[in-house]
């Protein structure tokens, strides 16, 4: 059985997760768009926090200004999505597609970018090749004798 789109609800499911996460869950429900195809999409100053996009096509999607704070896009593809100026702050972009995407101001502040391609680098004018991306990155620092560090696990954040 092929599943139904939600394209048609996507309005109605935007202003339902704004409203479940600004009354913390009292009203409203929770955004699950997993595995969705939701190529080309306005998603421009939508309150996503927390939602749930894990491997959904996003190729072209417009994120421009939206609040993705503590969402998953773990292994979305983003490909050519404008994501200018969008919080992305302690989200899960592992193994995320952003191939071409416009990530201009982008807050990525503690978000986990394990596999993510291509591998994002903070902007510095110095630094040779293309990803010369004005974005705001979480820089890791680990001593060198520890040849297996990993970040401390994610802990939910009071958003």
């Amino acid at each position: 059985m092929k599943k139904s789109s939600l394209i048609s609800l996507l309005p109605q499911i935007l202003l339902s997760h704004k409203e479940w996460f600004e009354s913390k869950g009292n009203r409203g429900i929770f955004a699950d768009l997993s595995e969705e195809d939701l190529r080309e999409n306005n998603f421009k100053n939508a309150v996503l926090v927390e939602a749930n996009f894990q491997g959904a096509d996003l190729r072209g999607a417009d994120f421009e200004n939206a609040d993705l704070r503590g969402a998953n896009l773990q292994d979305v593809q983003l490909n050519g999505a404008r994501l200018n100026n969008a919080n992305f702050e302690e989200t899960d972009l592992m193994w995320a597609n952003l191939e071409n995407a416009d990530l201009h101001n982008t807050r990525l502040d503690g978000a986990y970018l394990q596999g993510a391609t291509p591998m994002l680098l903070p902007h510095r004018s110095n630094l040779p090749g293309p990803m010369k991306i004005p974005c705001f990155l979480p820089v890791f620092h680990h001593p060198p004798e520890i040849k297996n560090w990993q970040p401390a696990p994610r802990v939910p954040a009071d958003l």
